[in-house]
């Protein structure tokens, strides 16, 4: 019995293990076709939001569904638009920024004078506790000026710039893949249940399959449409506070941190500090960053803390431990995208496991109050 459950362990390490690695081999085929189902599964809750406008409620699912897509498609297609001409804008300006970071360092790091004073003695700096903090002082200021002189000399802005740009453009090959993919699953999502009764043939297997699907569906669409819906409310706060401040390139802040806002506990802060260094390059000093870096990071404490968890209430039951746990193994295999994907693959394989009876009790130890 004891060996029998050790074998046990040892062969789901090794699944585990494998698929892993077939995950990570796998990512540019794999990854276009899950991002695919995640975007069926939104278009599934968002089929239920269309469903109330008047006229619509009668419609079929894969109707409802296909005007969502519609919607998904404009959507993207503006923040696209907005995130190229910010691009080709923001390029020609990057020496003028380059200089005021330079000018900024310059003022806080001045090169050290040279000539004329020699290496104090050992026993000078004994006798005297503040002269050994002004050598100190003086030698931390002097490698970071050399740091930052190196660094402004040998790094191209307008080239990473550019980079950033032609990524841009692959990313947009990459969702033109995905919607080709969510287009003919949302061609089939009608015929699919009559699929899943003539391959398990028994209607109690067919039926508790299907039920497993629609709770996936549920819970995933339900938490992927209100995290969006969130995202979108902290973009335009921060997009109006950096506007108040006059931050050049709002909007496009404002979409990089919506779309960080994805990935959980860290993606928030990490969005906000793109356009707070921006601002020291723009402004040359430190006071407006300081202002827009400490309301901007006081929208996400209340969006965060208050607005989030009324929002999504249990829309996700997963342990935060669990959740850290598995943006890690996640982002490691897919890099960002794996560290967006993390909740939803998460709380699928922990639906699965819920459905059987010898796997309900590792559910249980994932979700955040053991009632799976």
């Amino acid at each position: 019995m004891f060996q029998g459950r050790i074998s046990t362990i040892f062969f789901a390490i090794g699944i585990t293990i494998m698929v892993g690695w077939l995950f990570y081999v796998g990512k540019d085929i794999i990854l276009p076709i899950v991002t695919a189902v995640i975007l069926l599964q939104i278009l599934y809750a968002a089929s239920a939001t269309v469903a109330r406008i008047p006229g619509l409620g009668m419609t079929p699912l894969w109707l409802r569904a296909t005007l969502a897509l519609i919607g998904v498609l404009a959507l993207l297609f503006a923040m696209t638009r907005m995130l190229v001409a910010s691009l080709q804008n923001l390029v020609p300006s990057l020496p003028v920024y380059q200089r005021n970071l330079e000018n900024l360092f310059a003022a806080w790091f001045p090169a050290p004078a040279t000539g004329g004073i020699g290496q104090p003695q050992v026993s000078e700096l004994m006798a005297s506790p503040s002269a050994i903090f002004d050598r100190g002082t003086e030698a931390v200021a002097k490698a970071v000026s050399e740091f930052a002189t190196r660094f402004f000399t040998e790094i191209d802005i307008a080239a990473l710039a550019q980079s950033l740009l032609s990524s841009l453009t692959s990313f947009g090959g990459f969702l033109f893949i995905t919607i080709l993919y969510a287009s003919f699953l949302l061609s089939e999502i009608t015929g699919f249940p009559e699929k899943v009764r003539r391959a398990f043939g028994s209607d109690s297997a067919s039926t508790d399959t299907l039920n497993m699907f629609t709770r996936i569906n549920h819970d995933i669409g339900s938490y992927l449409a209100t995290k969006t819906l969130i995202n979108i409310i902290l973009g335009v706060v921060c997009w109006l506070i950096l506007r108040i401040l006059g931050v050049e390139y709002a909007a496009l802040w404002a979409i990089i941190i919506g779309l960080l806002n994805y990935i959980p506990y860290i993606g928030s802060f990490v969005g906000v500090a793109f356009p707070a260094l921006f601002a020291v390059a723009q402004f040359g000093s430190l006071t407006v960053p300081l202002i827009a870096t400490g309301l901007m990071t006081a929208a996400q404490v209340v969006i965060g803390n208050i607005v989030e968890p009324k929002m999504l209430s249990k829309s996700v039951n997963l342990s935060p431990m669990v959740v850290l746990v598995s943006l890690a193994i996640w982002s490691s295999l897919w890099g960002i995208p794996g560290a967006i994907l993390a909740v939803p693959f998460t709380t699928i394989l922990m639906i699965v496991l819920a459905r059987r009876p010898g796997t309900r009790p590792i559910a249980a130890l994932l979700s955040s109050d053991g009632n799976v």
